[in-house]
Formats: structure tokens, C-alpha cells, sequence
């Protein structure tokens, strides 16, 4: 006798239902807690970055300006070469750091620098929150905290041989010192550089500007053009706008300019006669270092002419300009200081 459809669907829901009861699992025992060990091999890069350690740098300006700001950048990336996880955030206004430092501690970095002097505040605010990340501030005045390191910016010692090529490319004999504020590393500078230029020329003498900004171009060439009418053909500056501004002052004016912490010729080819370069990268290897050690407590760094910190290069394309006897002077001034043999003073004010 034939099954009707209904029976025959009927027997063939329950043959599947069956089937599936047959290949389901077992019970399952209680479960563990959520969090688990990772597998080592996913664990590893993570541990291989860490036993290198971590760095980053906030910096106020792009990280290409030839100066303040690329020299913070190309010591975190010589870093990198070491195998450190390093990262950078560039064009940081002052307001905004806090929360820069902040997502930097978040994510794990052991060494936080922000490279400013006007990133002070917002530094011992976020340290004081995070004790177990350091963190380091521009400020060359010896402020600091168990862990928010300051670390000093001895250019002044570069600025005294500088001065001595002053004293020789001057031909008025006056001198000029553009600072974004007049802060003790920056008056320090001036003060260098009319000392160095006194051992050439006696009757060499500087006047000296605040433009009360770091990165005011227009304003710190309008400043600087105002010193060249008072008589300045040689220019120091401290700060990016301050640089740029003399560059800008000398093209129309005539004379020549130092460039700030890093190579600036590429902006003034025709008037930057000499470079006042900044080397970061033994600086920041050893805050690195003190982190891994434990020893970083309240540290001040300095780190200048002696550590390979502070460098002057000159424009090779203008150094046919400069007597011989001007370039061997400012070498010696060098080895000098280098040695110990000289000691530039520092003038805070």
C-alpha cells in the first residue's frame, strides 16, 4: 500500500533530525574565563619591540623645517635603525599636547619627549597622571619630576666659535641675536656669540631681539630688519621663525645668518654662512637607557660640544667667502671647548 506525502515527510524530518542529533558535540564542560595567554608566536614581535625599547616626539612644527623640529625626527628615526618602536607627531600646538601625550601613554610608550619649552605644563600635568611613563621637556632651566626629565640645550658653547667667525665676516662690526623669547638658553646664545666675536674684534658689539613668537616668520623678519638698519650684517637666532626671518631679513638687506640647530642653507644658499647643528640622538638613547636601568629619577641632561651634540658646519658654497685664518680660529675654538681647554660662560640674562 502506497505512504501518503504526509507520512513520507514525516519520515523524512525525522531521519534528518536524527542524523544531526548523532553528529552534535558532546556537552560542553563549564567555560573558562574570557582572558587567555597569547600564542608565543603571536606574543614574540611584541616582546622583541619592548627588549628594544619605545620612544616618541611631539614637535610644534613639520618635521622637515631643517631645524628644531627635524633634528627631534632624525634622532627618533636613527633610534629605529637600533631596532626601537619609535613614533612622531609634528605640527602640535600647545594646546593640543596634553592630549597627544596622553594617546602616546595609552599606547604603551616608555618614553614620551615633548620638544618644546612651551609644552611645559601640559608635560608635569599628563606625568603626575601616568607615574609609570617617562616623558621629557625642552626647557634647558632644570625643571623636572621623579618622572618628566628636562633636558638642557648648551648652544650658547656653539655660538662662542660662531662669534669668532663673526668677529672675522662682520664687516661693522655689530652683531645680531633674534630670539622667539628671551629665555635663559636663547640669551645665553647671544651673550656667546658677542664673547667669541670680542677675541677678534674688540670693538665688536650685539643687539638683541625677542620677537615673542618660535615661529612668526613675517614678525621675526620685520624685527631682524630692523636690527640691519641699527648696523647688524651677522645674524644668531633661537627659534624656527626667528631663523627663517633673518634669512629672509638678509636676502633683502645683505649679510649673513646662522642657521638654528640644523642645516638651513637650502633657504638662504647666498647668505647662511654657517649651521649650528643639533645632534638629539645620544640624548634621547640615553633617556632610553635610564628607563630600562631604573635610574631615571628627576634627571637633567646636557649633552653638548664634548658629547658630539653641538655641531657648526659651514656653506660649502660659500666658504671661499671666509679667510683661512677665520675658518682655523673657529676650529680651535672647537677642539677648545671640546677639550675642556675653553669654557664659554653661560649668561641666563
Amino acid at each position: 500500500m502506497k505512504k501518503s506525502p504526509v507520512i513520507l515527510l514525516l519520515i523524512l524530518v525525522s531521519a534528518i533530525i536524527m542524523l544531526g542529533a548523532c553528529a552534535a558535540p558532546a556537552p560542553a564542560e563549564p567555560a573558562e574565563p574570557a582572558v587567555a595567554e597569547p600564542e608565543p608566536e603571536e606574543a614574540a614581535p611584541a616582546e622583541e619591540a619592548m627588549g628594544a625599547g619605545s620612544i616618541a616626539v611631539i614637535l610644534t612644527g613639520p618635521w622637515d623645517d631643517n631645524s628644531w623640529n627635524e633634528a627631534g625626527y632624525d634622532a627618533v628615526h636613527a633610534l629605529e635603525e637600533d631596532g626601537v618602536k619609535i613614533a612622531f607627531s609634528e605640527n602640535v600646538a600647545d594646546a593640543d599636547v596634553g592630549r597627544v601625550l596622553r594617546e602616546y601613554t595609552a599606547q604603551g610608550f616608555e618614553m614620551i619627549v615633548a620638544h618644546s619649552f612651551s609644552y611645559q605644563d601640559p608635560t608635569f600635568e599628563v606625568g603626575e597622571e601616568s607615574p609609570d611613563t617617562n616623558y621629557a621637556w625642552a626647557g634647558g632651566i632644570g625643571r623636572t619630576a621623579t618622572n618628566v626629565a628636562d633636558y638642557d640645550q648648551p648652544f650658547y658653547e656653539a655660538a662662542y666659535p660662531i662669534g669668532v667667525l663673526a668677529g672675522h665676516m662682520s664687516e661693522s662690526g655689530v652683531l645680531g641675536a633674534l630670539y622667539g623669547f628671551d629665555i635663559p638658553v636663547c640669551h645665553a646664545m647671544g651673550e656667546a656669540l658677542l664673547a667669541g666675536a670680542l677675541t677678534v674684534n674688540p670693538d665688536a658689539s650685539l643687539i638683541q631681539t625677542a620677537v615673542g613668537d618660535w615661529v612668526d616668520v613675517a614678525k621675526a623678519k620685520e624685527a631682524a630688519l630692523a636690527q640691519a638698519d641699527a648696523g647688524v650684517d651677522f645674524w644668531i637666532e633661537c627659534g624656527e621663525g626667528p631663523a627663517l626671518g633673518a634669512i629672509e631679513a638678509a636676502k633683502d638687506a645683505g649679510g649673513y645668518v646662522t642657521g638654528y640647530v640644523g642645516d638651513m642653507t637650502e633657504n638662504g644658499p647666498d647668505v647662511v654662512l654657517s649651521n649650528l647643528k643639533w645632534n638629539l640622538e645620544p640624548m634621547f638613547a640615553q633617556m632610553l637607557a635610564d628607563t630600562h636601568d631604573g635610574t631615571f629619577d628627576n634627571p637633567y641632561y646636557r649633552f653638548g660640544i664634548a658629547e658630539g651634540a653641538m655641531l657648526v658646519e659651514l656653506n660649502e658654497q660659500l666658504q671661499d667667502s671666509i679667510p683661512a685664518e677665520a675658518i682655523e680660529a673657529m676650529e680651535a675654538a672647537m677642539q677648545a671647548i671640546a677639550a675642556g681647554e675653553l669654557v664659554v660662560e653661560f649668561v641666563p640674562e
